[in-house]
């Protein structure tokens, strides 16, 4: 039974897919957990989501560089890209989150957990195919 479990372990931490979601897990933990705590303490959201992404995306980078896309190489080529697809993804964002918070109406907090759908999407396949091509 061990053995069968520690090879299922070993086959999903083996799938590119399966560790950007952990480190999505641990992303959305650290970014929303940021987020949801400087709304918390009276902040705005947009200045939240600021925060939120430039703590996230420490993380992410890190995790995302040697766990998940397994680049061990320094290039400052793939920081910029990896900047790039953030900066979309963080303007998408805002955008997302206006249109939530003051078109829509929605709670800050419900729109900030929606607007982690739509920016995963935009980190998945930027950093797949733009920020660590040819992993």
């Amino acid at each position: 039974m061990l053995e069968r479990t520690l090879n299922l372990f070993h086959i999903l931490l083996n799938d590119q897919r399966i560790r950007f979601l952990i480190v999505g897990g641990i992303n959305t933990a650290v970014g929303y957990g940021t987020f949801a705590a400087l709304i918390f303490c009276g902040a705005h959201y947009i200045l939240a989501h600021v925060a939120a992404t430039i703590i996230g995306t420490t993380c992410s980078y890190i995790l995302n560089k040697y766990f998940t896309f397994k680049q061990y190489k320094k290039s400052f080529a793939e920081v910029c890209r990896f900047v790039l697809v953030y900066i979309t993804s963080f303007i998408s964002g805002i955008v997302v989150l206006y249109v939530m918070v003051t078109l829509m109406s929605l709670d800050a907090y419900f729109a900030g957990m929606l607007n982690l759908v739509f920016t995963t999407l935009i980190s998945w396949f930027g950093h797949k195919y733009f920020s660590f091509r040819g992993n």
